[in-house]
């Protein structure tokens, strides 16, 4: 026999949180959400108007210079290239394991290029670019063409004298070679003539390669000498390396191509495994993560380097992960509303929200813990720049994602299927029977009335029927 029946206490916040008990109103507070990224946008916009975007070296081309400090600090080095006229520049300090044991500071230097190759060089570079690949070889000789055309494209200056002569080598054998070609017959020999063209070119190619990296070397021997004397370490030690714009061209381009690549693809996917609308409101919070990120770093002026990108890229899937949480609770709560139903579409999707809000700050949380470790390690522990560039991109970028799949994307999505003929109805259908749109605390916890629909959704998924009901046994005669 049971005792008499006792209220049941209310669970707490976190408790409710964790079972998907909370009935925060997400959803129906999309103004504050919009207007909070309309204004961090607007901030990020104005960032990248006044200061735009900085670049690393990789992006710009310049010099990197490595040597142990010895008593040498970043603010010594930093004068010192101030005083040889290089404005920006980025002194790291590095803590590395010593060739004598125990661990040694080093000093890394990056500065952009000082000099860079005249108009009239940039112009001669385009013009030998188009003009191989316009050029009509036979195909046995256009994979020695296109080899030519990529070395020339990693060619960026600077050069002492307006237009190097093996430059202007290179153009003419471009405007001398479809002539050469018509004249001679057979594909064989026309073959053997482009590719011997192909050879000469390739070899002014290197002669031009072999300029540029004496040009930079000249450029940085002052900043090696100056090194040198500041942290009493033999010139000859000091590490030097220049870069040039074009593999972070390079890089860039493939990003872009990866990105539109990846965009096109979720859309596909989400398309067909819930609907277009989710699709849409999936990419325009992936765009508002990307501008978010890109805003910050434009306003703190973080350099975006190789790495950064990298992490953009990579941030996208974690923030296509979240989201695909939320909207698949949504899908499976939107096949039980009817014409009958007390919920609108809205607050529908918001009790969605709020049944894995929990899952999906574990998600983020879990997420931004490693990369926090990454970043922290990274920055200030190790020392390493490239840890510190990935992280603190992907760190931005998992916050980001995090807000815009719980504050954008499913705000986003309610107001794209509220505008549907079927749940325009149905609002206005619940507006006729006197219910409002908001549900209070009172009918969360109960109603005289309840909602058949509700109920189901707020029982979970576990408890819907799956199939046809059991078919019941027959009767067997008793023998």
């Amino acid at each position: 026999m049971t005792g008499p029946l006792t209220e049941q206490k209310p669970h707490g916040v976190l408790k409710r949180l964790y079972h998907g008990e909370t009935r925060a109103d997400i959803v129906g507070r999309w103004k504050m959400w919009f207007a909070l990224s309309g204004v961090l946008l607007l901030i990020g916009l104005a960032g990248i108007a006044t200061g735009g975007i900085k670049l690393g070296i990789d992006f710009t081309g310049g010099t990197v210079w490595q040597v142990e400090a010895g008593k040498a600090e970043v603010a010594d080095v930093q004068k010192a290239m101030a005083d040889l006229g290089y404005d920006d520049v980025q002194v790291q300090e590095l803590t590395q394991a010593g060739a004598k044991g125990g661990d040694a500071r080093f000093l890394r230097v990056e500065a952009e290029a000082t000099s860079s190759p005249t108009k009239a060089t940039t112009s001669a570079l385009d013009k030998a670019g188009k003009g191989l690949r316009g050029l009509d070889v036979p195909d046995a000789a256009q994979g020695r063409i296109d080899a030519v055309h990529d070395n020339l494209d990693a060619i960026d200056g600077p050069f002492q004298t307006s237009v190097p002569a093996p430059l202007k080598a290179i153009q003419s054998e471009i405007d001398k070679l479809p002539a050469r070609l018509k004249a001679i017959k057979g594909d064989a020999a026309k073959a053997t003539s482009a590719r011997k063209a192909a050879a000469r070119m390739q070899a002014d190619v290197d002669q031009l390669d072999t300029l540029e990296q004496a040009e930079r070397s000249r450029v940085g021997q002052d900043v090696t000498s100056e090194l040198a004397k500041l942290t009493g370490t033999p010139a000859s030690q000091v590490t030097v390396d220049t870069v040039g714009p074009s593999w972070g061209k390079q890089i860039s381009n493939k990003a872009q191509t990866a990105l539109i690549v990846f965009l096109i693809a979720i859309t596909i996917f989400i398309t067909i495994r819930f609907e277009l609308k989710m699709a849409i409101a999936t990419v325009v919070a992936l765009f508002h993560d990307l501008l978010i990120v890109i805003g910050l770093y434009a306003v703190f002026r973080f350099p975006i380097t190789p790495a950064t990108v990298v992490a953009l890229l990579t941030m996208l899937g974690f923030s296509i992960y979240d989201g695909i949480v939320v909207f698949d609770r949504v899908n499976e709560n939107t096949k039980l509303l009817n014409a009958k139903s007390k919920m609108t579409y809205t607050e529908m999707a918001n009790l969605s929200l709020n049944q894995v809000l929990m899952r999906s700050l574990n998600t983020s949380i879990t997420s931004l813990l490693p990369i926090l470790s990454v970043l922290v390690v990274g920055a200030f522990v190790l020392g390493v720049g490239t840890l510190e560039e990935f992280g603190l991109a992907l760190f931005l970028g998992l916050l980001s994602g995090a807000y815009s799949s719980i504050f954008i994307a499913t705000p986003l999505l309610a107001m794209l299927k509220e505008r549907e003929p079927q749940y325009r109805d149905l609002r206005a259908q619940i507006a006729e029977r006197g219910h409002g749109t908001v549900v209070s605390k009172e009918q969360a916890r109960e109603e005289d009335d309840p909602d058949p629909v509700k109920t189901a959704i707020l029982a979970g998924p576990a408890s819907r029927p799956t199939g046809p009901p059991p078919r019941p046994r027959k009767q067997g005669r008793k023998r």
